[in-house]
């Protein structure tokens, strides 16, 4: 009878939460500043974004069996389809089958990014984040852009290609150019810490105004 009764709270509490109004979890944990409005539930719900952007979400019941909460994504916008799957549990949180493409309307959600007119293919099969370890396996494919930069003159960016892979307890994003030369522009590491190693070649470097492309150049800084 304990047994039962301990099932039945679990699932009316859980039933109460998903249920929540996605305003009220909002004034409880604060949201992004990109986030202009919200409607729907925890479990079903919308949000409209700068830039246009539209995220709905749909819980799935089916991922309560695995142990977490995950719902279908939908992020669109006036240059921007995405669609995938997003989940969280008490031990890991992560993406996985995000498709689609990727539009100039993303960067508005990104503090301190500069305006470009390029476009990206995604494909990422998978990307988590716990406590032991990160890992990622994926790709991203951005056509050559030009980015102005304010009071610089426009950046003409060549076509890159993001390949996201797992070292050890890290995930790594690797960029390169997508062309015939294939240079190396840069790598980042994220570690399970929430610690990012980013290292900017010096082919990257010499199309970002002030960065030194002598040597490449090693950045470390934490999430917050």
């Amino acid at each position: 009878m304990i047994g039962l009764s301990l099932v039945a709270l679990l699932f009316f509490g859980g039933t109460v939460l998903v249920n929540l109004p996605a305003t009220t979890m909002a004034r409880i944990t604060g949201v992004p500043p990109q986030v202009r409005a919200l409607s729907g539930s925890l479990w079903s719900g919308r949000a409209v974004l700068d830039g246009g952007l539209v995220l709905n979400w749909q819980g799935k019941w089916t991922s309560l069996l695995r142990g977490q909460i995950g719902a279908d994504l939908t992020l669109t916008g006036p240059r921007t389809l995405l669609q995938g799957y997003g989940f969280a549990s008490p031990w890991q949180i992560g993406l996985s089958d995000i498709s689609g493409r990727g539009g100039a309307d993303l960067l508005v959600l990104v503090p301190g990014a500069s305006p470009c007119d390029g476009q990206a293919v995604v494909d990422i099969a998978r990307a988590t984040w716990s406590r032991a370890r990160v890992t990622s396996n994926g790709r991203v494919q951005i056509s050559d852009s030009l980015c102005q930069v304010p009071g610089q003159a426009a950046l003409e960016t060549p076509p890159l290609d993001l390949v996201l892979t797992s070292e050890g307890t890290d995930g790594v994003a690797t960029l390169t150019t997508n062309n015939a030369v294939k240079s190396e522009m840069g790598q980042a590491r994220l570690g399970p810490d929430g610690w990012i190693k980013l290292r900017i070649e010096p082919a990257a470097a010499q199309l970002i105004p002030g960065l030194p492309d002598s040597a490449p150049t090693l950045l470390e800084f934490q999430l917050n």
